[in-house]
């Protein structure tokens, strides 16, 4: 890329740092949990149509969901940049997606220029409630990502790294239906679902020894009964299972429907098994448009990517679902100032208080001008759109299971 166009690029994001740095503080000191986004909806949407985006609010019918469209004056490659908002209870933007939102909306706005020059449709996606309901997951099923040629976002971390493969996650509740009876003067006449519930659980703890390593087990019991001297006649449990794959998380979870089963039967009690939350399918990276983002990071800003191939990450997350439906990419960005190796995890009150520093601004502002270089990449070479969608053409190709190597 020549000097004047990157100086551009330089002084576009320059100019919107100020706007920028205030959307990811507003949001960073009013936090709001998932599908209650209002006030983040409302300062990025009119950010956006300041800027001339067309927005829809009430995206895919999601209350706090929108679509904003810059139509560049020229036909080209269709650009997503998927923006999250949420907060966690009591913590706070401690996973940081006002940084996401901020790092999202700043890129699609400073794409609009070369839009226009080269040809191009930007879209900025706001997908909520990523911490709960996973809109991404409905936003999905309603093929709101199909058309795009790439998606794009990146994730606040201890350090900057090239797209995340997180696993998929099966969650469903466990019900037994017993018969209560007095524990001391009739324990005979009962019939004990907590009974049911220990032995599934003693089941699925020896389940976990013939589970691949990519693959876990989650289970809580929500409901274990009302008083000792009263035989339970219900309990209640969540379940998750994870895998590399949304397929083993399937098998998995068949696996404890089958030791709920059994112990139901062992008991006699009576079993309910049905779905919970939101199923996430894996992240399936592109890795050609992951390493093209990190290249390019590397070369024009000095970050240092460290390389996660298609290493399984234990998260999970709901941008999975849109990884099969067009390419895309979750990043990580670092919230340290360079050379500072301290490693801090979200969803901790440390991690809450970095997302709203200057430095975590600062690095975002970086990544907005790697993803606005990524983007006039795809829209003047034509061989990177080509080496994608060629890589994108095997993601439901049932040899993945294998770890088939992909075309890169």
């Amino acid at each position: 890329m020549d000097d004047k166009l990157l100086k551009r690029i330089d002084e576009i994001v320059e100019g919107l740092e100020p706007e920028l740095k205030k959307l990811a503080l507003d949001i960073h000191d009013n936090p709001e949990l998932g599908n209650q986004e209002f006030k983040a909806l409302k300062w990025q949407t009119d950010l956006l149509r300041k800027y001339g985006f067309e927005v829809e609010e009430g995206f895919c019918g999601i209350p706090t969901a929108y679509k904003a469209v810059y139509m560049g004056k020229r036909p080209g490659p269709k650009i997503g940049m998927l923006a999250e908002y949420d907060a966690l209870p009591e913590l706070g933007h401690a996973c940081g997606h006002n940084l996401i939102c901020t790092m999202s909306v700043g890129a699609g706005i400073a794409m609009r220029e070369f839009a226009d020059e080269f040809g191009a449709e930007i879209q900025v996606i706001g997908t909520p409630a990523e911490e709960t309901a996973g809109a991404k997951v409905e936003m999905s099923r309603k093929h709101a990502f199909d058309e795009l040629d790439v998606a794009m976002m990146s994730h606040p971390a201890y350090k900057d790294a090239t797209s995340l493969n997180f696993s998929a996650i099966k969650c469903f509740q466990i019900e037994f239906f017993g018969k209560s009876a007095h524990a001391a003067a009739a324990p005979e006449d009962g019939i004990n679902a907590l009974d049911a519930m220990i032995q599934l659980f003693v089941g699925v703890g020896l389940l976990r020894q013939q589970t691949r390593s990519d693959a876990r087990i989650h289970g809580i019991i929500q409901d274990g009964g009302k008083a000792p001297n009263i035989i339970p006649d219900y309990t209640r449990a969540l379940f998750y299972t994870r895998a590399s794959r949304f397929s083993y998380a399937m098998e998995l979870a068949e696996k404890v429907y089958a030791c709920a089963e059994g112990a139901a039967r062992a008991t006699g009690c009576t079993l309910k098994i049905q779905d919970a939350e939101e199923d996430f399918r894996d992240v399936c990276s592109n890795l050609y448009l992951s390493d093209l983002m990190a290249g390019n990071m590397e070369k024009y800003t000095g970050h240092k990517f460290a390389d996660l191939g298609r290493t399984p990450v234990p998260g999970s997350s709901d941008i999975g679902d849109v990884s099969y439906c067009c390419p895309a990419i979750q990043t990580t960005t670092s919230l340290s100032a360079p050379g500072d190796d301290a490693v801090y995890k979200p969803h901790t009150p440390e991690f809450a208080r970095r997302t709203g520093t200057d430095q975590a601004v600062k690095n975002c502002m970086d990544f907005v001008k790697g993803f606005v270089i990524t983007a006039v990449d795809l829209m003047t070479e034509p061989e990177h759109l080509k080496r994608i969608k060629e890589e994108f053409s095997h993601v439901n190709d049932p040899r993945l299971e294998d770890e088939i190597e992909l075309p890169v």
